[in-house]
């Protein structure tokens, strides 16, 4: 009986493994070894003791040095996840749990992203397996310290904020006009200075933002140019009433930092001095008064210069009276020699009044502002902050004065276009953005069209003004599966790259998938109006998924859109 040869060996499978490395700061990044190369080291070392079980070294770097661990907007990490889902990586290898992520919110989404991919992530200093339900809870817990970790590193920040601020120390943020940055102290800038005391004095004579702010505009005084380390300039454009206001208030010019209410002698040197400091805030205490008993608001016109007829003419503010009644429209105003078309006359009151609650109803719509602010879905913190300064705004609009909305107004960009048998307002995305406290999206934004329901009659030479409330426009008339129809149509316009950026659709999707995603990503160029109805639940009776759906021939144009869907 002969012996039989010994069988070979089971080759085992080669395991892609990727090292990612994170540090929060910047300091020490400079140096021949840093912290992002100890963690590196310790991993691929790591790496080479599982060798026999087939784990082999990706050459690619992942390194997100100076990110913070506290959401996912780390170029290194969104590189990693994009390698991952296209099939170049089977395994994710970290030194600890909270170099990959500090957020459970951000944990849940990495391991779906992991489990889609069939890959997997081992920390080299925490050993479990997350494929049973214990080594989930475990990885849940460790998690949760890190997170922890996280907000009490928040908690002694802002103390050392406060307690820098007490001893005079200026903490950072845009440069004010005025001043220059000097090895991170303020430094009177004598140019810039001697603009921010003319901004006080001539405020003082003229009582008025808005007659300043055209001074201002006439003599081609601009805000602060700004230049960072990598060269990229912003600033240097005329400066708003909501600017202004934020100068006049702003006690650093009288040598102070101010903290939760309180002010501490600051470090750097005062611009303007206490005399003209005091009679500055006494004017503007004085203006408050007026507005809060409605006094010296007569002849407020909130959208003069910001409203135009459908033949491009400007609207100018006109009155008459009768008796003790005074009755105030706005008139177009004919430029030029040659035929003229039919002025329009309308009452200011009522535009006014339109425009003011169309701007009250998007604050009021929670699902169109995530729409026209997207990148702040990320985060749910972020959206609640969105959503939390929408619905302050909404609730003070209508406790403003005449001055304060029309400053609002300015400070959005508002552009109202009057026709003959319509209204068509717009307002800045960019300028709402920043109102809203959204420091990252597109400036070059398509403008957001304002949703103003109105009948304009005309009356021999006048066009009367009536706004028309939808009366069975109400959140219980909210269809949820067009609303969700129109959220997918968006997210899949992104996927397919049709918003000016790369695409990030699964090259895996079949045919039928893409195009399924085509179809749907044409509603996300519905006329915003059609878009408002929905969310506010105002549309037609008869629209529906199944409608929009079936509509394979719809327009691109807005008009044709809104007669096809029966908004006609």
């Amino acid at each position: 009986m002969s012996r039989g040869r010994a069988s070979e060996p089971q080759r085992r499978e080669k395991i892609r493994c990727a090292i990612y490395t994170r540090k929060s700061t910047e300091e020490g990044l400079d140096q021949e070894f840093n912290s992002l190369d100890a963690q590196r080291e310790a991993c691929a070392a790591y790496i080479m003791s599982q060798r026999h079980e087939g784990w082999t070294l990706v050459p690619d770097y992942y390194d997100d040095g100076g990110f913070t661990g506290g959401n996912m907007d780390r170029p290194g990490l969104k590189q990693l996840l994009a390698d991952i889902e296209a099939g170049k990586v089977d395994v994710i290898v970290v030194y600890k749990v909270d170099r990959l992520t500090r957020a459970l919110s951000d944990f849940a989404k990495i391991i779906d992203v992991l489990d889609e991919a069939g890959a997997s992530f081992v920390s080299i200093t925490q050993a479990f397996n997350t494929t049973t339900s214990m080594g989930r809870l475990t990885l849940n817990v460790l998690l949760s310290f890190a997170q922890f970790e996280r907000e009490v590193i928040s908690e002694r920040v802002r103390d050392k904020v406060a307690a820098s601020k007490r001893k005079g120390m200026w903490m950072g943020g845009n440069c004010p006009l005025g001043y220059d940055i000097r090895d991170r102290k303020l430094v009177v800038n004598e140019a810039e200075a001697d603009t921010v005391r003319l901004i006080m004095r001539r405020y003082v004579e003229l009582g008025s933002v808005y007659d300043l702010v055209a001074e201002l505009r006439a003599k081609g005084i601009t805000s602060k140019v700004h230049r960072n380390e990598e060269g990229k300039i912003w600033g240097g454009k005329p400066i708003t009433a909501g600017a202004l206001y934020h100068i006049l208030s702003n006690p650093l010019y009288r040598g102070v930092v101010a903290h939760k209410g309180e002010a501490h002698p600051g470090e750097h040197d005062a611009i303007v001095d206490d005399d003209l400091w005091d009679a500055v805030q006494a004017k503007m205490a004085s203006n408050r008064i007026e507005r809060q008993h409605q006094t010296n608001v007569a002849g407020v016109s909130l959208l003069a210069g910001m409203i135009r007829d459908g033949e491009g003419r400007r609207m100018t503010p006109s009155h008459a009276s009768r008796g003790d009644v005074r009755y105030r429209y706005y008139n177009s105003v004919d430029e030029g020699e040659g035929p003229h078309a039919r002025p329009i006359r309308i009452a200011a009151r009522d535009v006014e009044k339109a425009v003011i609650e169309s701007i009250e109803r998007l604050l009021g719509a929670s699902s169109q502002l995530i729409l026209l602010y997207p990148q702040h879905d990320r985060e749910g913190y972020e959206t609640a902050d969105l959503l939390r300064s929408a619905a302050l705004l909404h609730r003070t609009i209508p406790t403003m004065s005449p001055s304060d909305q029309r400053a609002l107004l300015l400070d959005l960009d508002l552009t109202v276009i009057v026709d003959a048998d319509r209204i068509e307002a717009q307002i800045a995305h960019s300028q709402l953005g920043k109102r809203l406290g959204i420091d990252r999206f597109d400036a070059d934004h398509t403008p957001i069209a304002l949703s103003i329901p109105t009948l304009l009659v005309r009356r021999g030479t006048d066009v009367k003004l009536t706004i028309q409330f939808d009366a069975a426009a109400s959140p219980s008339r909210r269809d949820a599966k067009l609303v969700e129809l129109i959220a997918k149509a968006h997210q899949a316009k992104r996927q397919l790259g049709l918003d000016g950026k790369p695409p990030t659709v699964d090259p895996k999707l079949d045919y039928h998938a893409r195009n399924h995603l085509a179809r749907i990503a044409r509603f996300a160029f519905l006329a915003p109006e059609i878009i408002t109805a929905i969310l506010e639940g105002s549309q037609p009776t008869g629209l529906s998924v199944r409608k929009l759906m079936r509509s394979s021939d719809l327009p691109m144009d807005w008009k044709q859109q809104k007669l096809m869907l029966g908004f006609g």
